[in-house]
């Protein structure tokens, strides 16, 4: 176990090294976030000008149980779809310029975006099929308990491995989702070892970060009340922590999905990555 984080971190290093030679692909991550917030924002103050809309969405919750009412879940599966949608589409634009420079190339914003806009019914299609599972998967979890409700989580902790290279599909070979899905799980079965070795590295990578900016945050929130101003700076400087680790988190790993990807699919070793850590990433346990 403790030989597989090391290797992690060290393919969460080797990510790192290529994120600095591209900084922009941290744009990416934050236009996705902006641009969620822009949609969640526009649909608040839609709803806050129209009395009718704030009359339909008060019975919903005024009913007793809210998730048994089919408006509730209609609802349920617009916003995960307009999520998805967003996210699927930013996160095609990273992994294209991510492409590009383990192909050798400079790439920049534009060339992400273009492409993810080339890529648009695909994206669409596919982020569709994410909401329908993800929407259908939170309303059974919401009906079950016990282990039927393990069972749906295990459900889609295992459609979220076997669609774990079907976005990088989507972007190299421009595929029907479904093809892509099946692509991917080929891929899957083909190179996956025990464990996503580098998530977990960058998983420990984000427990440091929360590990370091919390206490930081309690101590602001602490001694907001006797000195405001030490307080604010305090709790100002926690969240900026936090944020900028959550984007340089996300980031990494699509950088290392895309290098992944190009060892399953292709059998290539990336540039800026060890061979020997993308081979021990992917061997099975023999065990």
């Amino acid at each position: 176990m403790f030989e597989r984080i090391e290797r992690g971190i060290a393919l969460g290093v080797a990510c790192w090294k290529v994120l600095l030679l591209d900084k922009e692909m941290l744009l990416f991550p934050v236009m996705s976030t902006l641009c969620l917030g822009l949609v969640i924002g526009s649909g608040g103050w839609v709803i806050y000008a129209s009395p009718e809309l704030q009359s339909f969405f008060q019975s919903i919750l005024e009913t007793e149980q809210p998730d048994q009412d089919p408006r509730f879940w209609l609802l349920m599966f617009a916003f995960l779809f307009l999520n998805y949608f967003i996210m699927i589409f930013f996160n095609a634009g990273l992994l294209t310029c991510a492409l590009i420079r383990f192909a050798g190339g400079d790439p920049t914003v534009m060339d992400g975006l273009k492409s993810s806009v080339r890529k648009l019914p695909q994206i669409l299609m596919w982020a569709l099929i994410t909401a329908t599972v993800g929407w259908l998967l939170q309303m059974l979890e919401s009906r079950l308990k016990g282990l039927a409700r393990l069972f749906v989580n295990l459900l889609g902790a295992g459609w979220a491995v076997a669609t774990y290279f079907v976005v990088p599909i989507l972007v190299v070979d421009g595929v029907n989702p479904f093809t892509a899905i099946s692509r991917s799980v080929q891929a899957v079965r083909k190179t996956w070892g025990e464990a996503l070795v580098g998530h977990i590295g960058l998983g420990g990578l984000n427990f440091i970060i929360v590990v370091v900016t919390f206490p930081v945050l309690f101590m602001g929130a602490y001694t907001f009340k006797q000195n405001p101003e030490i307080g604010s700076a305090l709790i100002t400087f926690a969240v900026i922590g936090l944020l900028a680790g959550s984007l340089v988190v996300t980031t990494l790993s699509a950088i290392l999905r895309a290098a992944l990807y190009i060892y399953a699919i292709e059998g290539q070793m990336p540039v800026n990555f060890d061979s020997r850590l993308i081979r021990e990433a992917f061997t099975q346990d023999k065990r």
